[in-house]
């Protein structure tokens, strides 16, 4: 696979101390009855420290976007935490900044192409502000922030 896009999820549940992932892949398998996690990639706080945990061989379609055949031309990343609630915190988006910026230049993915699962549903006709589609990562996960910061145009240390 030639990933062209990033993006971007939550899990929609509150990170704990202990490893989610793993929840999650059980979920996907067993509820799903996915081969994996749909997800390439995870960001979780394990015992304190934000972790990057690894999901599906990018070499591999990921279960994580359908809409516009996603799943076969992007990379997945899940932040596990539930930010309908609240936004990530800056500890989390400089972590995901960096994971982001470096996909972004391995397979020479655009700033604009790194985007959240509803940007999908928009390009695929479904308003998540209607109620027709996921607001995932988050109605307060802050997306243009993200790709100013993968940009250089903010920089936040």
């Amino acid at each position: 696979m030639n990933p062209q896009f990033l993006i971007l999820h939550h899990s929609v549940t509150k990170d704990g101390q202990t490893a989610d992932w793993e929840a999650i892949r059980k979920y996907h398998k067993e509820t799903n009855g996915w081969s994996d996690i749909g997800y390439h990639y995870g960001i979780e706080r394990v015992g304190g420290s934000l972790v990057l945990q690894v999901g599906r061989p990018e070499s591999q379609p990921g279960a994580h976007t359908k809409e516009m055949h996603m799943n076969l031309k992007s990379i997945g990343i899940c932040v596990v935490g539930n930010f309908d609630l609240a936004p990530p915190g800056l500890e989390v988006l400089r972590f995901l900044a960096d994971i982001c910026r470096r996909k972004v230049a391995e397979y020479g993915i655009p700033v604009q192409a790194v985007l959240g699962h509803r940007e999908v549903g928009l390009m695929a006709g479904f308003d998540w502000k209607k109620g027709q589609y996921k607001s995932c990562p988050g109605k307060y996960f802050p997306m243009d922030t993200l790709r100013a910061m993968l940009s250089g145009e903010l920089k936040i240390a």
